[in-house]
């Protein structure tokens, strides 16, 4: 019975270290300035630092940018109404390059052309020009996996490549030129969810068990005694 009533102290202990373990967050940020599509960058974090406590969720947000210059000249013989989309796909990738999060900022254009003018300047009645065009797309990607975790965890930092590629595109005319220039940026957060063990309640664990041993082993010898 004493040994059944020791063990239920000492899990009693180990409940009251679990609850007693409080939550908390930590982040960090960096980012990859505007630049043209297409290029390679990185972004470098700090890891979680294990003496913090114990890690249990990475979340990563990367928010995308793109602004450029769209035109449009409209070839047709006839009417045609014209869409653009000046847009870039933004990505955030592990150090083995595979995919974290991916964004897609874009921004649309509709307009009525008339006719081929005769003039190819993207402008006038068949044509149009868009100097500055702007858009943002915000992405997300929460992990618990372990190796995931291990990855975000030790010293030091870590690196994580960035790519942007251009994605723009138009339509609604049979003859269409277009013309694109993008640019794009990003900015990466990484937000460690994590536990921190309250060092009193550690401290109670580590006494009941050794209370618990130390009464095993007087047992042991009150038993071999009376053996003798």
């Amino acid at each position: 019975m004493r040994f059944i009533r020791a063990l239920v102290v000492i899990a009693a202990l180990g409940a009251s270290t679990v609850s007693a373990a409080r939550a908390d967050t930590i982040m960090f940020m960096d980012s990859v300035p505007l630049q043209p599509t297409n290029f390679m960058s990185s972004v470098t974090l700090p890891k979680f630092d294990p003496n913090l406590g114990i890690l249990e969720k990475v979340t990563v947000k990367l928010a995308g940018h793109v602004e450029g210059m769209a035109q449009f000249e409209s070839l047709d013989a006839e009417p045609a109404v014209v869409t653009m989309e000046l847009a870039a796909e933004v990505k955030l990738q592990r150090p083995d390059m595979s995919t974290l999060v991916v964004t897609l900022p874009l921004i649309m254009t509709m307009d009525n052309a008339t006719a081929f003018d005769g003039v190819i300047d993207f402008a006038g009645t068949s044509g149009k020009s868009y100097p500055l065009l702007t858009a943002d797309d915000t992405n997300m990607f929460m992990t618990m996996d372990m190796m995931d975790l291990a990855l975000f965890t030790g010293p030091g930092n870590i690196m994580l490549p960035v790519m942007a590629t251009g994605a723009s595109t138009g339509s609604g005319a049979g003859n269409l030129l277009l013309q694109f220039s993008t640019s794009a940026s990003a900015n990466v957060m990484v937000t460690y969810d994590y536990i921190i063990p309250e060092p009193a309640t550690a401290g109670l664990l580590s006494l009941g068990a050794f209370t618990f041993a130390r009464r095993r082993r007087r047992r042991a010898v009150q038993i071999a005694a009376h053996l003798t």
